[in-house]
Order: C-alpha cells, then sequence, then structure tokens
C-alpha cells in the first residue's frame, strides 16, 4: 500500500496524533500501522489500550495485527526491509529481529495487546473495582433491557393506583400533555434511554427536581407563582376594548353586531379570566389562533371616517397581539407542567429500572458507562483507580471518535490527564481518528463535535498533531467530486465546522453520480369503484378501501429500472487501464435501514 508522508508521520509512536480520516482513506491500515510500529519499537502488548465501538471492529483491528505481524515473520529476507519501509521503519539487524519474533511473542505472551469496545473496557473497569464503583462484584452484563424496562413500567402503574396514588395524577397530566397513554408510555421510555444524560445534568443536585423546575423556568421565561392568565385582562375590560367594541358596532354587519353585543355584555358581567378570555377570543383570533385579517374598505371609511377606521384596525391588531402574547404564554405553562410531569414520573420510573436490576445483579450498557466514568472522576477512590490504570496502559488509541458521546469522553479524558502528567522516563503516546461526516450513532449520545474539542486538548496539553487524510482508495473522481460538492455547501458547513476538499488515488477511474428525482406521494384520485351509496359496508363482502404509500416500492422500481438500463446499454467502466461493460456484481446498493 503506497502511503504518503503525511500518514507515516501520524503512525510515528513518538507523535502524539489525532487523524481526520475520510472513508475509504486508509484509516484501519493507519491504526494497525500505529500498533504495528509501536510493538516494533518495545512496547509491551498489555501497555497499548486500542478503543473502538464495536465488538466487530475490535476483533478486525486484532486480526490485522496479528496477520500484519505474520507477514513481518514468514516475509523473506528480500521482502522484510520494502515491507517495514512501508510503515515509516528504516530496517536495521536489530529491528528484522524483532519484526521476526513478535507474532510468536504477541501469539504466547499471557498479557495480550487489548483492542476492546468502550462497554468491554468499562466492563473490566467495574469488574476490578466493584466495591470502589459501588456495584454488586460479580454483575453480569445485560444486552437487552426490554423486559427489565417493561417490569418498572409496570411497577409505576401499580403504584398509581395504590393507596397513596400521588403519582396516578402525575401520569394523568402526562397523558393529557403527550395526547395518551401511548404517547406516555413513549416518552417515559425516552427518559430511561437518556438516563446518562439525566444522571450528568442533575450530579451535584440534592433536589432534582427542584432544580429541575429552575431550570424549566428560566428557560420558558415564567413564573409558576402566578398562572398564565393572572395578568389577564389588564387594560382590556378599560376602554380599549370599551372603544373597539363600540367602534364594531358603528361598522354595521350582522357578524360586526353581534360581536359588538358579546364584547359589551362581556365587559358588563366582569366574568373571571378564562372565561372572559374564551369569550373575546373567537372576535379577534380564528380557530386556527391566527389574527383575523382586517383593511380598509370604502364602506368601512363611509361608516367611521378615516380617523375612526384607523383607530379601529389599530386597536383590532393591539388586541390581537395581546391575545397571541397570551396564547404563547398559556403555551409555556402547559410546556412547563407537562415536562414536570414528565420528570417525576420519569425519575420514578429509573427509580424502579434500577431497582429491579439492582436486586438481579444487573447491570446495562449505560450503567457500564455511567458507573465507570463515576469511578474514574468523583468518587473518593478515582485517584487511587487512575493511578492503577495509568500503571497499566502507556498507549491509548481510539477509533471512530465522532461517535464518542460525553459520557465516553469524560471516562477517557482522566487517562489522559495522567498521560499529559506523566513522567518523561516513560514513552507513552496518544493516538485519536475520527470523521465528523462519518458519525453514525447520535441514538446513542454521539456528538461529532467531541472530536474536534478533542484534537484541542490534545494539542494544548500533550503537543498533539492533527493529520487530515482525505484522499480516497476506494472512490473514482466522480464518487469526490460529489462528495465535495455536498459537504461545502453551506448547511453542512455550518453542521461540521471545516471541511478539507477530498481527492482519490485513483482518478482514472470511471465513475458516476446521479441524482434520482424524490419519490413523492401520490395526489389523491376518486376510485373507479368508489362506493356512491350511504348504505354501510358489510365488512364480509367488501374490505375497507385503505389508499396504500407505495412510495418505498416506487422508489425501488426507480433504481432498478436506472440500474437495468446501465447493464443493458454496455456501461464501459475502467480499472487500472482496462476496460469492459457494467455488470451487476459490480453494483452495490447502500440504505438506511436493511428493512
Amino acid at each position: 500500500m503506497a502511503t504518503s508522508d503525511n500518514t507515516l508521520q501520524a503512525a510515528d509512536p513518538q507523535r502524539n496524533a489525532t487523524v481526520h480520516a475520510s472513508a475509504g482513506t486508509g484509516k484501519t491500515w493507519l491504526l494497525v500501522t500505529r500498533i504495528v510500529r509501536l510493538l516494533l519499537a518495545g512496547a509491551r502488548p498489555d501497555s497499548i489500550l486500542a478503543v473502538t465501538f464495536t465488538r466487530k471492529a475490535a476483533a478486525e483491528m486484532q486480526e490485522r495485527v496479528s496477520a500484519r505481524l505474520h507477514e513481518l515473520m514468514c516475509a523473506a529476507a528480500s521482502e522484510l526491509d520494502s515491507k517495514l519501509a512501508d510503515i515509516g521503519i528504516t530496517a536495521d539487524t536489530q529491528t528484522r529481529k524483532r519484526a521476526r519474533q513478535l507474532y510468536e511473542e504477541l501469539l504466547f505472551n499471557p498479557y495480550t495487546l487489548r483492542t476492546t469496545t468502550f462497554h468491554a473496557f468499562c466492563q473490566e473497569l467495574l469488574q476490578r473495582f466493584p466495591l470502589e464503583a459501588g456495584v454488586s462484584p460479580g454483575f453480569e452484563l445485560k444486552e437487552t433491557t426490554g423486559l427489565l424496562e417493561q417490569q418498572a413500567w409496570e411497577a409505576l402503574i401499580a403504584e398509581s393506583t395504590g393507596k397513596t396514588a400521588s403519582m396516578s395524577a402525575v401520569l394523568d397530566a402526562l397523558a393529557e400533555g403527550c395526547d395518551g397513554l401511548s404517547n406516555t408510555h413513549t416518552a417515559l421510555r425516552s427518559f430511561l434511554s437518556h438516563r446518562s444524560d439525566w444522571w450528568a445534568w442533575i450530579q451535584d443536585q440534592d433536589d432534582p427536581l427542584g432544580y429541575a423546575r429552575q431550570q424549566l423556568e428560566q428557560l420558558l421565561e415564567i413564573d409558576t407563582s402566578t398562572g398564565p392568565l393572572d395578568s389577564f385582562p389588564n387594560d382590556l375590560h378599560g376602554a380599549q376594548l370599551l372603544e373597539f367594541a363600540e367602534l364594531l358596532g358603528r361598522n354595521t354587519t350582522a357578524s360586526n353586531t353581534k360581536n359588538a353585543r358579546l364584547l359589551a355584555d362581556c365587559l358588563a358581567d366582569n366574568p373571571d379570566a378564562a372565561v372572559f378570555y374564551e369569550t373575546i377570543k373567537p372576535v379577534f383570533l380564528t380557530q386556527a389562533n391566527e389574527a383575523r385579517k382586517l383593511k380598509s374598505t370604502g364602506a368601512q371609511i363611509k361608516r367611521l371616517g378615516e380617523a375612526g377606521e384607523q383607530q379601529f384596525i389599530t386597536l383590532h391588531f393591539q388586541i390581537c397581539d395581546e391575545l397571541l402574547a397570551l396564547l404563547d404564554r398559556q403555551a409555556r405553562y402547559k410546556t412547563f407542567h407537562t415536562s414536570i410531569a414528565w420528570i417525576t414520573a420519569g425519575m420514578q420510573l429509573l427509580s424502579h429500572f434500577q431497582r429491579i436490576k439492582q436486586e438481579q445483579r444487573l447491570l446495562d450498557f449505560s450503567d457500564l458507562e455511567w458507573k465507570a466514568c463515576e469511578l474514574l472522576n468523583r468518587s473518593e477512590h478515582a485517584s487511587w483507580v487512575q493511578y492503577k490504570l495509568d500503571t497499566r496502559i502507556d498507549h491509548l488509541l481510539v477509533d471512530e471518535f465522532q461517535d464518542t458521546n460525553p459520557t465516553q469522553w469524560h471516562l477517557l479524558l482522566p487517562l489522559l490527564q495522567e498521560l499529559a502528567a506523566g513522567s518523561d522516563e516513560r514513552q507513552r503516546s496518544v493516538f485519536l481518528v475520527g470523521d465528523t461526516k462519518q458519525s453514525i450513532y447520535r441514538f446513542r449520545r454521539a456528538n461529532p463535535a467531541l472530536l474536534g474539542e478533542a484534537s484541542d486538548w490534545l494539542e494544548q496539553y500533550l503537543q498533539a498533531e492533527n493529520f487530515p487524510l482525505d484522499s480516497s482508495r476506494r472512490s473514482a473522481q466522480a464518487i469526490i467530486d460529489g462528495v465535495n460538492t455536498v459537504f461545502e455547501s453551506e448547511p453542512l458547513q455550518q453542521r461540521i465546522g471545516s471541511f478539507n476538499q477530498h481527492t482519490t488515488h485513483l482518478p482514472d477511474v470511471s465513475g458516476r453520480v446521479e441524482l434520482l428525482p424524490l419519490i413523492v406521494a401520490e395526489a389523491e384520485t376518486e376510485s373507479n369503484e368508489a362506493i356512491t351509496t350511504t348504505a354501510l359496508r358489510n365488512p364480509l363482502q367488501m374490505p375497507r378501501a385503505d389508499k396504500e404509500d407505495r412510495r418505498y416500492a416506487r422508489e425501488g422500481e426507480m433504481v432498478a429500472r436506472r440500474i437495468h438500463d446501465l447493464v443493458a446499454s454496455h456501461t464501459p467502466v475502467s480499472r487500472e487501464g482496462n476496460t469492459r461493460t457494467l455488470r451487476y456484481g459490480d453494483i452495490i446498493i447502500l440504505l438506511r435501514q436493511r428493512t
């Protein structure tokens, strides 16, 4: 594999490095090369910790390291120097000897190289320090928690129907705000799935619910010691509304006369604020809660005079603005009360969920991350645990860093701080690789912006260098041009930050980018077999007339037709100077979901 100087510099174990590596640029090759060079430089296998996000990726990394070392062991004398040169090493007698021995050493070493996932690392940490972390020794990892969540939900429902039914009122309020029990269940499941965010938000708070209330009041700009209608109607009872009613009565139409009488009666009866608001709102706002249109007309000027008409229009929109402001205020109060009900019920559901797991000596993935993060950052044993880890880890490598979430970053930070504070006597290094364009774990709280923050931190405290890896080894020039066009657009620039133009090692390979039309829903059409009678449908003889949404099917048909046309028209493809016609096996279809 031909490599650039930039790539070989990033693989140098003497450097701390962050690599922004685009898809197909040789990221995994670089990561494996970095590990091989660490081993060749004399690093103990067990002093290297390589972390990635899936077991498959961790296993593949381990296999590639073993395969690379096996190649060095078996290489002919004439080939070994060339293979070492490919990874940036000038061969000498000692290096050749070590390259021949590494595979066997790694194979029989009881303390092997650790290529692992974040969760596996956390599990190992908690199993090693269970008492310090406050978890049950010998805990089991529960990978699927659907049944546990259902048990927690049933415990919450049972609590709401018990003798102390305060939870019943909370769930009723939440169901009203969420429009039904199904949405309530979905909202509370969301609370469980984001429990790490909740724990992080309320840490150091003695009264989490009180803290949440305070933050929500500030966010929504409300004071819950008063009601949304307490400041209503202000001066609307006075001259402003009276004047409008008088002008409305003079502008004689059937609806105006009716509305003028309604306003006058409302002012005379002086009802409470809620009744008053609901009574006058239809006069000024539509059913969609928009200000009723009002414009100048000749007949209106004739009835009211120019000055009167201008005052009439001004008063109308002033009152509309006040009513719309009140509508917004009511919505913010409703959001507050629904949110507090959600948090209250969510806290109790989470309490049941954690209790059930504790009774069964279980931890899930969120528990692993959070407990490990707390152990390294906030426990009274944090310094001692960090010291014990620091004695074992000299070289930290993290793959797919764009999929790191805030908890995982705070989990890594103590390790990085220990590396930064270490003495110069031990050779130590950090290597992070990622690409903000490839973040796919947003549903697991991944934050691509952390890649930039980590790069800045490492540059400041560990003098790390940043190496962009933007030259593709698998894509044709047409594909790269398409990527550059998309990611240089302003919306994506705002989202991912700086973007380096991509290039390719295959500029002469044929390629094509086509933008197919968007499939939209078909317009509603009257069926020839539409029922014109008013008689009831007999369900045993006539099926319900359902309109099928065929957008996915139509999209599939369109893609299939395009592929058929490309093959049928003998589209030429070339690679490494050889040209032939396109085959079906040359085509891969990538979808967001396999379903």
